[in-house]
């Protein structure tokens, strides 16, 4: 492609309004990714995939790249520090990210390694994060916040934790939290150093924007109410640990995308926060809570998919709004933790899966493949009416021409019922009406307002590709919630694509199916893909790496998929450094409570059944079991194959 053409392609795809500086295109067409942000030390997506398929590492699989994750973080942490600076704050800023965006073990060495030097902790929210968290050294500045309800044994926890000179803050969400706390403290023989600092969680007023804002306001689950907050603080008072408590905590929602609600929410944490110090305390951290967005979508805008807002500008205005309130009631700055993880996480990984077959409906120039243009005298009248319709609509009589074909379609399947047409003649039937369809959907797109009927028709007849992956693995969110994620083909953006579609996975689920798209910076219906070639054909699902593999769930026993990492060296070189293999069959039914040595010897009896029986052979028999072992070892995926 030339500089015009490939200008082109990437302002059409929307890449670089999502992208953030880490995905774009090349001349070539492929998708590329630069994971320190710089364009210099670029990677090809597609052959990211065959270099993986050399080492034997099959799709569909996540390919991560923990240069992304470092980047992101240190935008965090500049972008605070611009703003400390630019509004003479005193406080400072620490960032923690939450266990719960994405768990797995290879993500969480990836934040704790990137963000040493930064000083980075780690939040959690229940007893199991929190025997995660303890396993990794963070540096002796970093935070260790836990979040969440406590029984008894999560705060005992808490105490041991803090033992080993972690700086662990447990955040009260509820006054029988800071009961129990207080009574540990009392029978703790640790010294006041050794036990763990105390956080309040504020319930707000003020609530956050789209789909998460019910994390605040009035029906949130969290937090303490003002006359909660206020009895605390007596407790805490009258107990030999007030000194400990050392944080205030909000939270309005996992992805803000206004960021004027965000601003109303920290005028009035900073208020709490002034209010409370004026009352004798000394809390040392104000924690603003995560909820920095993604642009999904590419928009700017404040879409539920979407945000209106930069990260510099969110640190802006929480470092400006805070010392604002603290100057204007005469306390001290507090120092600002946050607890974004979504936009930490998001860009650093890519689900990429081939594509196994293509459904076409959107085109009407094809071969027909139930090919009858001699049509026998035996054939309906209505077929070839439908055949002469097709030949004979243009854009003078396409809509009359259209209605025709819905009654010739719609008697002719009476016909079928009642025993008068054959499968053939249904087939082609069927195959007629689907090309006038299309046909007449292509000529109604030059109409400047084509009717309710043609735009119904449009959501309907689109083209079907078949991946192969499970949404509900992989996406969860966008079957759960109808969260918009990016997707385009690695490869052939030097191309037409001439397939509107939509993408269907592999389980055997109707929900399986991606209707909303990205394109041109807007949510699209559909999807424009390339026909098949006979080559493999891979499909990239971008920004998946907050939340996905978290809440991803096992439907129709399809488990974690294979990932492969990949880092980028000064040199602009590039290598695989880490492959992680998915769930193999076994695993996902040992999951499930399935015992294998159980399975194994009904699997015996069963093949010793046949042999009795005469069937198969002793030796037969053993080929069987030995075949069936294997199976349990499988990738549960589908292996690849080219498309036809």
């Amino acid at each position: 492609m030339n500089l015009w053409q490939l200008q082109e392609v990437i302002e059409k795809s929307g890449i670089e309004a999502w992208g953030a500086g880490y995905f774009s295109i090349n001349s070539d067409g492929d998708i590329v990714c630069s994971p320190t942000g710089d364009k210099k030390f670029s990677v090809s997506l597609p052959q990211i995939v065959e270099k993986a398929k050399s080492i034997k590492v099959s799709t569909p699989l996540i390919l991560r790249f923990p240069q992304v994750v470092k980047s992101q973080l240190n935008q965090m942490f500049s972008a605070f520090q611009n703003s400390i600076k630019e509004f003479s704050y005193s406080g400072s800023y620490q960032g923690v990210f939450p266990f719960k965006v994405n768990q797995r073990r290879e993500f969480i060495d990836s934040i704790v390694s990137c963000g040493k030097d930064l000083n980075w902790g780690l939040e959690v929210g229940s007893k199991t994060e929190l025997m995660a968290a303890l396993s990794y050294k963070l540096s002796k500045d970093s935070l260790l916040i836990c979040n969440g309800f406590k029984d008894k044994e999560f705060i005992e926890m808490a105490f041991t934790a803090a033992s080993m000179k972690r700086r662990l803050i447990i955040v009260v969400e509820g006054p029988d939290e800071l009961e129990r706390i207080i009574k540990e403290a009392e029978k703790s023989k640790l010294v006041e150093e050794c036990i763990p600092a105390i956080g309040f969680r504020m319930r707000m007023y003020s609530k956050g924007s789209g789909k998460w804002q019910k994390s605040s306001g009035a029906e949130s689950k969290f937090g303490l109410t003002t006359a909660e907050l206020l009895r605390s603080l007596d407790l805490l008072s009258n107990s030999k640990i007030k000194n400990r408590f050392q944080m205030l905590h909000f939270h309005v929602g996992s992805q803000i995308t206004a960021i004027k609600r965000f601003k109303n929410a920290l005028r009035e944490a900073a208020q709490v926060y002034a209010k409370v110090y004026k009352l004798g305390f000394s809390p040392k951290y104000l924690n603003i809570g995560g909820g920095v967005g993604v642009d999904y979508e590419g928009s700017r805008s404040n879409s539920q998919s979407s945000v209106n807002y930069s990260l510099q500008e969110f640190a802006n205005d929480a470092v400006y709004v805070i010392g604002d309130v603290c100057k204007n009631e005469n306390v001290p700055n507090p120092d600002i933790i946050t607890e974004s993880g979504r936009v930490i996480a998001a860009y650093h990984s890519v689900i990429v899966t081939d594509i196994r077959e293509v459904q076409v409906h959107d085109r009407f120039d094809l071969p027909l493949k139930n090919n009858n243009s001699n049509f026998s005298k035996d054939v309906h009248k209505y077929i070839k009416e439908l055949s002469y319709i097709l030949e004979n609509m243009s854009s003078q009589n396409f809509s009359e021409y259209y209605h025709d074909a819905i009654e010739y379609h719609d008697d002719l399947f009476s016909l079928f019922n009642l025993g008068y047409l054959n499968l053939q003649e249904r087939a082609l039937a069927e195959e007629l009406y689907s090309r006038i369809c299309a046909k007449a959907l292509h000529l109604s797109s030059f109409q400047k307002h084509p009717s309710e009927e043609f735009l119904s028709l449009q959501k309907l007849n689109v083209s079907k590709y078949l991946a192969n992956f499970s949404i509900f693995q992989s996406i969860p969110d966008a079957w759960a919630i109808d969260q918009l994620f990016p997707v385009l083909p690695l490869s052939r953006h030097g191309e037409k694509a001439i397939h509107r579609a939509k993408i269907v996975d592999i389980t055997c689920d109707s929900d399986g199916c991606l209707e909303r798209f990205v394109g041109e910076r807007k949510e699209m219906p559909t999807v424009n893909l390339h026909a098949p070639n006979g080559d493999p054909y891979y499909l990239g699902f971008f920004l998946v790496g907050a939340y996905q593999e978290s809440l991803a769930n096992e439907h129709n026993l399809f488990g974690a998929i294979n990932e492969v990492e990949v880092f980028v060296k000064d040199n602009g070189s590039w290598e695989i450094s880490k492959t992680t293999s998915g769930d193999p069959i076994k695993e996902l039914l040992v999951c499930r409570n399935y015992e294998l040595d159980d399975m194994i010897q009904s699997y015996k009896n069963q093949i010793q059944s046949v042999i009795e029986d005469d069937e198969i052979t002793e030796k037969e028999g053993i080929k069987v079991l030995d075949k069936l072992s294997v199976y349990l070892e499988s990738y549960p995926y589908l292996k690849e194959k080219t498309v036809d």
